[in-house]
C-alpha cells in the first residue's frame, strides 16, 4: 500500500513499526529527493554543530521519539538545493526489529565492524519503488547471526542514495 506525502504527515509522531513504514513511503520514488524539503519535513538545523565540524547537517527532529536526524549534502539555506544523498535517525524510543526490516527489505547482509566494534546489518538491493539504494542499522554487539538479533531493538537506522556498494571497516557504504 502506497501512502502520498499528506498520509505521512503522521511520521512525526510515530515509533516503531508504523514509522518504518511512513519513511520509507516517503522516500520512495514519488516523493521529493530534495535535500531541503526533506529536511523541513523532519526537523529544524540543530545549531549546536558547526558547519565546518560536521559531516551532515543534524536535525532537530520533530518526532521526540529520534535523538537526531542526520542528513547529506549539508546545504546551507542559501545554497542550491541538492538531491538528498544520506540520511539518518537515531533514537532510543525508535525500537525497530529485524522482522520489520526483513519484510521491507529481503536482501540483508551481517558485516563485522572492525573500526568501532558491533555489527552493520546493510540491506542491499532494495525495492526500485524506493529512491534509496541500501539501508544500514549499526548494532554494538558481538551476535554473529542473523536468528540471535530477531529480540533486539534496533534504534538507528541510515539511508543510502547512492548507486554502488564500497566495503570499509565500518561496513558497507554506498557512493557514486
Amino acid at each position: 500500500m502506497r501512502k502520498t506525502v499528506t498520509e505521512t504527515k503522521n511520521i512525526n509522531n510515530t515509533t516503531s513499526k508504523e514509522w518504518l513504514i511512513l519513511i520509507t513511503e516517503f522516500l520512495s520514488n514519488r516523493n521529493s529527493k530534495s535535500t531541503k524539503t526533506i529536511s523541513e519535513f523532519l526537523g529544524s538545523e540543530n545549531k549546536k554543530y558547526k558547519r565546518n565540524e560536521r559531516g551532515s547537517k543534524f536535525l532537530i527532529p520533530k518526532n521526540t521519539n529520534l535523538n537526531y536526524v542526520a542528513i547529506n549534502p549539508d546545504l546551507e539555506n542559501t545554497e542550491t538545493d541538492k538531491p538528498v544523498t544520506y540520511l539518518a535517525f537515531s533514537g532510543e524510543k525508535l525500537n525497530l526489529k529485524l522482522n520489520y526490516l526483513t519484510e521491507l527489505f529481503p536482501n540483508v547482509e551481517l558485516v563485522e565492524n572492525t573500526y568501532d566494534g558491533g555489527i552493520q546489518l546493510f540491506f542491499n538491493p532494495v525495492d526500485k519503488r524506493f529512491y534509496f539504494t541500501a539501508v544500514a542499522c549499526e548494532i554494538f554487539t558481538d551476535y554473529k547471526t542473523l536468528n540471535e538479533l530477531t529480540d533486539v531493538n534496533i534504534n538507528s537506522i541510515s539511508f543510502m542514495f547512492k548507486p554502488n556498494k564500497l566495503k570499509t571497516r565500518a561496513g558497507y557504504i554506498m557512493t557514486e
